[in-house]
């Protein structure tokens, strides 16, 4: 009975979403729901982190227990061993749902425990992935900890090979980039499994810059999230060094929070000055980023940030990693630049130009926000979006079928 419920069901596409953090959860159940496709978001989060991201409150099913014992536990410095498993049990609580809609997007690793519950089940299983295979997630923050200089690890932790193992499971993985795509299919997976759909802006979410003049002043260079080894907190230390032997007054805004102690005694080694502001949010926000001169995402690996977007539609240039899928947000128009980290010489270029010509500077970030405005709207994801689920409703239509 329930495959033949499931089956009818399929004239009426739905997408449940099981969404461990909120990251993109905004973004991804916006576009479901203006499609007429969102089914029921599970959260492991407090009820109003959905409900201030306009999902409806009738789609909401919350279960934070363990994400709010983990939080204060992380506020007393408990023992990690203490520490609840947050993806296990959600994974497992939306296992003994009784009814599923006719597909199931996960955000995050609860899928290693809820795809096996449900391979008998008429539901397609799904992932969401803003970041690379899940090797090179474990295995690039080592590295940029073993080029920093400190105690890196070099075995795959238990938990990383099963999720590895288990993302076989699903019958398609939605990417954020290109880049995140192919970190999958060099280790053999199917390609037509695979589906790149960039995210999108609001291009007016964030107040254009401000673009104030630089005499006598140092150049603002913003940073958006945890400041950690995955980040590349490292490499800003070394454009630092950089910019202290060449007299580029470079000087570094940090909104996020700090990872840990180690990356505090990096930022203590910093040669041009920084600024920490820790979290902010809204206006407060809005104002600081628009008087930024240049955004920088130095990170070691990420999918397709949504920081890099945001800084660009509001006209500021950017200077990213070649390691990340933000190369693909840049393209191959001048609206900043993308750093490889190999070679110090490298900043001699269109970096050192950003930095120091104004002109140069204002016209890449005017490039950057008709980019966005041409290319990453949250119109254009949608738009990518709705395709993808047309795909996925015939594939269901002919397995079932």
């Amino acid at each position: 009975m329930g495959v033949l419920m499931n089956l009818e069901s399929l004239g009426h596409w739905k997408v449940d979403l099981v969404w461990e953090r909120d990251w993109f959860l905004g973004l991804v159940s916006g576009a479901l729901q203006k499609l007429g496709y969102l089914g029921t978001v599970y959260g492991g989060f407090p009820r109003y982190r959905y409900l201030r991201l306009g999902i409806p409150p009738e789609k909401i099913k919350t279960r934070p227990g363990a994400a709010l014992w983990n939080y204060g536990m992380d506020r007393l410095r408990l023992p990690p061993a203490l520490r609840m498993d947050e993806p296990r049990r959600t994974g497992l609580w939306v296992a003994r749902q009784t009814k599923l809609a006719p597909a199931v997007l996960v955000n995050g690793t609860a899928y290693r425990f809820l795809f096996p519950k449900i391979l008998s089940r008429p539901v397609m299983r799904l992932v969401e992935r803003g970041s690379m295979f899940p090797e090179d997630f474990f295995r690039l923050p080592q590295k940029a900890r073993q080029e920093g200089g400190y105690p890196y690890r070099t075995e795959l932790p238990p938990e990383i090979i099963d999720e590895m193992e288990k993302a076989q499971m699903a019958q398609a993985t939605i990417c954020g980039s290109e880049r995140v795509r192919q970190s999958y299919l060099q280790r053999g997976f199917i390609p037509e499994k695979f589906h790149t759909v960039h995210y999108g802006v609001d291009p007016d979410r964030f107040l254009p810059a401000v673009h104030e003049d630089p005499r006598g002043r140092n150049l603002r260079v913003g940073w958006l999230g945890v400041i950690g080894f995955r980040k590349g907190i490292d490499r800003v230390r070394r454009i630092s060094e950089w910019a202290a032997e060449k007299s580029i007054p470079l000087e570094f805004h940090f909104v996020g929070p700090v990872q840990d102690s180690e990356c505090l005694e990096i930022l203590r080694r910093f040669r041009r000055p920084y600024i920490l502001h820790g979290v902010k949010k809204g206006d407060e926000l809005k104002s600081m980023v628009a008087r930024w001169d240049l955004y920088l995402l130095p990170s070691y690996e990420e999918g397709f940030p949504v920081s890099v977007l945001e800084a660009m539609s509001a006209g500021i240039p950017v200077a990213v990693s070649a390691d990340t899928g933000a190369t693909e947000a840049v393209g191959q128009e001048e609206v900043g630049v993308v750093l490889g980290f190999s070679d110090p010489a490298e900043l001699e270029g269109d970096f050192r130009r950003l930095c120091q010509d104004p002109v140069f500077r204002r016209a890449a970030g005017a490039r950057a926000r008709q980019r966005i405005q041409k290319n990453f709207t949250i119109g254009h994801y949608r738009s990518r979006i709705a395709k993808i689920h047309e795909r996925l409703q015939e594939q269901a239509r002919q397995k079932y079928h």
